[in-house]
């Protein structure tokens, strides 16, 4: 008989190469290595949770769109929107005032490098999020909370922790657009319209 791997094992098993690769990019001087390690973090999880059968079929599990185009691309906007003027103002106007919090900061990137990372890394970045942060963490959490705003202030507050390095200005601007992100993603009942939004966002920051 197959053991079967319940949620909350399997979702820390998925976390622990990415907290690790945080650990390990923080150790790092150059960009080329910086990434490497958060490419592998982010594999690393996708990979665990690729490997389990019952993680396997929530994370990558197909999901009918219930909303318009239009509706989406509404919303995508407004996130991206809202990250990049209350988003910024938190993280410049929390993060001056409190330096010493910030731990570490994104490599700038040149060349083709860079362009892989805009490329793929933002991409990666998004997908492995919204899977772990919002689909897997939603299905959990549901179980004892509910699908309501208690779930998505839980799951919310767990992205914004997972940012721990960032400063706390841009960990209070993670729960804020974790949230919206998660609300998305239960009006749209697709995560693909979230990831996109997620991916833009990170587009608009990095660029």
């Amino acid at each position: 008989m197959r053991r079967v791997i319940h949620a909350p094992s399997w979702i820390a098993a998925a976390l622990i190469p990415m907290l690790v690769s945080q650990i390990m990019r923080l150790q790092q001087s150059t960009p080329a290595m910086w990434i490497f390690w958060d490419y592998a973090g982010r594999l690393g999880a996708l990979a665990i949770l690729a490997a389990i059968p019952s993680a396997r079929t929530i994370a990558f599990r197909a999901e009918p769109r219930r909303i318009t185009w239009w509706e989406a691309a509404v919303w995508a906007a407004g996130i991206v929107l809202a990250d990049h003027y209350l988003g910024e103002w938190l993280r410049q106007t929390i993060d001056k005032a409190l330096p010493a919090m910030v731990l570490g900061a994104y490599p700038k990137t040149t060349g083709w490098l860079h362009v892989l990372d805009i490329g793929f890394g933002l991409a990666l970045v998004a997908f492995s999020e919204e899977i772990i942060f919002r689909r897997c963490a939603r299905d959990l959490c549901r179980r004892w909370l509910g699908d309501g705003i208690p779930m998505v202030a839980v799951t919310s507050l767990v992205f914004g922790v997972y940012h721990w390095w960032t400063g706390i200005g841009n960990i209070i601007t993670a729960v804020f657009i974790g949230g919206l992100l998660m609300l998305f993603y239960r009006r749209s009942g697709a995560l693909w319209p979230a990831v996109v939004a997620h991916y833009l966002t990170d587009i608009a920051d990095f660029i």
